[in-house]
């Protein structure tokens, strides 16, 4: 139950869900063209993994404190509420396949995209392995693939760190009834 689980641990569940969600939001808006500025590449993936780093590294640590096997995580998983454990497995979900579908699309095979600065889009296409040039809406695509990728990563750690609180809040639980 998680009204009998320690508040901390919702808190630092709360800390990587939430975040990990608005991510996968964000992801999937780079689907419609021009509505995510391509600005945010690099730029706010990086900001968002050096965030997430510390609340994956603290719930991994609060599970190893735990001193957990396989099989206890399981029986904590299955001790968690069905709206939770439904809710922790679609966000799961749709957080690796939001990372899995930088590759679909017709422009799958263009990565690294670059601006000259003299008007020119250049992309790194991979199975002629050399940067070719390439248009404005191409460049475009290719800039949402790239940063669909990165944040779907980064949406998939934050949401197994928020899963890895919550179950080790679960397992502290289950020990102190």
């Amino acid at each position: 139950m998680l009204t009998r689980m320690k508040r901390s641990y919702l808190i630092h569940a709360g800390f990587g869900l939430v975040p990990g969600g608005a991510l996968i939001l964000f992801a999937a808006l780079t689907w419609i063209p021009g509505l995510v500025p391509p600005e945010w590449s690099p730029g706010v993936p990086l900001a968002a993994l050096l965030l997430a780093f510390p609340v994956l590294v603290t719930a991994v640590a609060r599970l190893l404190l735990a001193r957990v096997s396989k099989a206890t995580l399981w029986d904590a998983f299955r001790c968690l509420p069905g709206g939770v454990q439904l809710g922790l497995g679609g966000v799961l979900v749709a957080a690796l396949t939001t990372t899995a579908s930088t590759n679909a699309g017709p422009y799958g095979h263009l990565q690294g995209p670059e601006e000259d600065g003299h008007g020119r889009y250049l992309a790194f296409d991979t199975p002629v392995r050399e940067t070719v040039e390439v248009s404005r809406e191409v460049y475009l695509a290719v800039v949402g693939a790239d940063l669909r990728m990165s944040l779907g990563i980064v949406a998939t750690m934050l949401v197994a760190a928020g899963a890895a609180a919550l179950l080790a809040g679960e397992v502290r639980r289950a020990d102190r009834a």
